[in-house]
């Protein structure tokens, strides 16, 4: 299914199964006219006048149809539900893997905008809530088919009756517009609310060792990123609800307003039948059910138009990238970047990468080095492809890097940021040698015993935080791209992996050909790359060579296992 950025509820149903679609409406039209002659066929058994009834023939009796109509109403409606059910969950699962095929061919800078907080909130509540409006799809076909239909008996036993009845309902109905276009702003804001409190319910978790250690900070983290948004959502909430319940009920009573004027006010001649009246009240009174069925609805509906609202401007938002592009040249010798600059942030708070001439080599290794906040890992996502300059000129080999190939290019990186995520395995197959090379890793970085490789995923990722950052380098090394990119990788290691990264590591890949672009402070350790580049305020001062041969004590053995 492809996304419209117009996407409606109606046209996500039909972009599933038009069949299945066409089939609950229909379910739902028979099912309301169904339920319509259920008053009818009532007053005929009561009254014992069957045959008066051109829609009852002459050789089914009075209880033979009446029960078949409740039959069929219970078995056309349950259908029309349970197809319309099945279609939504369906419809909706579809969409939150477009959705999500989406946000993954988004630029980062797009996804890093639009935040964790909004994202989940858009693929878990505002899903759930499209469902709910998509089910309640049939219930008001049902209901208003069934007013119809009860609207039509009450024009033929009384024709006064059904004028005065259609006026009452056409004024239930402007008078309920005017409330409904208010819930939508209330709604709204209680939605957008919700984003704040997943926010605040992210820093619960990721930040519950700080909060621990700060009682006063902990107590006001609460209040303002959680309480207060939650009651605020809560408040706004219940002002929709109460306007919402308070328009339905009056519209409802509007129709109890008909029956006592039919009873009490509007005259009655001789020749009026007792039954014609009974006729007209019970129409009236099972009118009420239909339209209070249709104005208690309105709340699913009105919270799913909102929800649907959240998830096109996600969609509409942000440019797709061609991932079926063009391959670029794999035989590449250098990455250069000539006058390339990006920014980010508000214009009072703008933060830009300036490159003028900065090249890579294959096979080298280079060092990034400078202050905190100096640009180095904005730098680096630069490189990778990660963030796209506004402007300048980026060479991958002789393929000047473009919308159409920069999908290819982005594969022959692997980056470990400190924002990383871990993944807990490996999503290509694994060749035999693949996995020998794997259990040498685990060993040299003390990772055997901690997790194991069990159908390409590892046991668990629930480790250290140097163990999770040796893991995610194994699984790039065995990824086995062209270009590392590593974003101080080393910091959180004991010295022991310290020396083993830069000593051994290192070396290893860079005789395999590969570029090694590492952000580090480790000055000690300077000595085994070829060039240290120096980053102040997002502009490159200093490009230095720096390389000593550093022996490699890998024995035959072990190199063969590489």
């Amino acid at each position: 299914m492809k996304l419209n950025n117009d996407l409606t509820l109606m046209k996500l149903l039909f972009s599933n199964s038009p069949s299945k679609l066409y089939a609950s409406i229909s379910l739902s039209i028979i099912s309301g006219a169904l339920y319509a002659l259920i008053i009818p066929s009532i007053l005929s058994g009561v009254s014992g006048e069957a045959k008066a009834h051109n829609y009852i023939s002459n050789h089914i009796s009075v209880e033979a149809f009446f029960f078949g109509l409740i039959a069929l109403v219970l078995i056309t409606k349950a259908s029309s539900v349970i197809l319309v059910n099945n279609l939504a969950k369906t419809a909706v699962a579809r969409l939150r893997i477009d959705l999500s095929r989406k946000i993954n061919s988004s630029e980062i800078a797009h996804v890093e905008g639009l935040g964790l907080s909004r994202i989940l909130n858009v693929l878990t509540e505002d899903m759930g809530r499209l469902t709910n409006a998509a089910i309640a799809i049939p219930m008001v076909l049902v209901s208003t088919v069934t007013a119809i239909g009860m609207l039509i008996y009450l024009a033929v036993i009384d024709l006064e009756i059904f004028i005065y009845t259609i006026l009452f309902i056409i004024f239930g109905l402007v008078l309920f517009q005017f409330p409904l276009s208010r819930t939508k702003k209330f709604y709204s804001k209680s939605r957008e609310l919700k984003d704040v409190m997943q926010e605040g319910f992210r820093g619960l978790v990721f930040g519950a060792y700080e909060l621990k250690l700060d009682k006063r900070k902990s107590e006001k983290f609460l209040d303002s990123e959680i309480t207060s948004p939650t009651l605020e959502s809560l408040k706004q909430e219940k002002k929709g609800d109460f306007i919402l319940h308070l328009a339905g009920n009056s519209s409802e009573i509007l129709c109890f307003f008909a029956i006592g004027i039919v009873i009490f006010l509007l005259p009655k001649g001789p020749d009026v039948e007792q039954q014609s009246t009974y006729g007209v009240v019970m129409a009236l009174l099972y009118i009420t059910g239909p339209i209070a069925s249709v104005l208690s609805l309105m709340n699913q509906l009105k919270l799913g138009e909102i929800s649907l609202n959240k998830i096109n401007e996600i969609y509409s938002s942000g440019e797709v990238l061609n991932e079926e592009g063009q391959e670029i040249d794999k035989c590449w010798n250098s990455i250069k970047l000539k006058n390339i600059e990006y920014s980010y942030g508000e214009e009072e708070r703008k933060f830009k990468v300036s490159v003028e001439n900065l090249e890579f080599h294959k096979g080298k290794v280079y060092f990034i080095v400078g202050g905190n906040g100096s640009g180095k890992s904005t730098l680096c996502k630069v490189v990778s492809m990660h963030y796209t300059p506004s402007s300048g000129t980026y060479y991958f080999g002789s393929d000047e890097i473009n919308l159409e190939n920069i999908f290819s290019a982005r594969g022959m990186f692997y980056s470990i940021y400190s924002d990383y995520y871990l993944f807990n395995g490996f999503y290509n197959s694994l060749s035999s040698n693949d996995v020998e090379r794997i259990k040498y890793y685990m060993d040299i970085f003390k990772l055997k015993g901690k997790t194991e490789l069990v159908d390409n995923k590892f046991s668990t990722i629930k480790l250290s935080d140097g163990q999770r950052r040796r893991l995610a380098l194994l699984i790039g090394i065995i990824e086995d791209r062209d270009i590392y990119i590593l974003d101080e990788w080393a910091a959180d290691q004991d010295p022991e992996f310290k020396d083993l990264f830069y000593n051994y590591v290192i070396p290893d890949l860079k005789s395999k050909g590969k570029t090694i672009i590492a952000i580090t402070h480790d000055d000690r350790y300077f000595h085994c790359c070829d060039e240290i580049i120096k980053i102040e305020s997002g502009e490159v001062v200093e490009s230095t060579p720096f390389y000593q041969e550093a022996d490699s004590p890998l024995n035959e053995k072990e190199s063969a296992v590489f």
